[in-house]
């Protein structure tokens, strides 16, 4: 038992759980008001592209690819989150 407590997929787990529910409890407190809060979207936003790196290295092994994939991968996911941000910004 301990040995799968122990296993770093188990533990990146633990942290995509914990990080989601900051997000929840982020967008929720701030979204209240129905309103557009910048900090609070950019917040849940970071969240949401810490989260996929951490399952793209982690659970689909991209921490172990060729230097080509990393950078492929790092590239798109920082070019959707800047893509999403200047939609965001541009629109409202």
């Amino acid at each position: 038992m301990t040995a799968y407590l122990r296993n770093p997929l188990t533990i990146v787990w633990a942290v995509l759980t914990v990080v989601t529910a900051a997000s929840f409890l982020t967008a929720r407190g701030g979204g209240a008001t129905h309103h557009l809060n910048t900090t609070v979207t950019v917040t849940v936003l970071l969240i949401a592209a810490v989260k996929a790196q951490l399952v793209i290295w982690h659970f689909m092994e991209v921490r172990h690819a060729p230097t080509w994939l990393k950078a492929t991968t790092n590239g798109w996911l920082a070019t959707l989150f800047v893509l999403l941000l200047g939609l965001y910004f541009t629109a409202g």
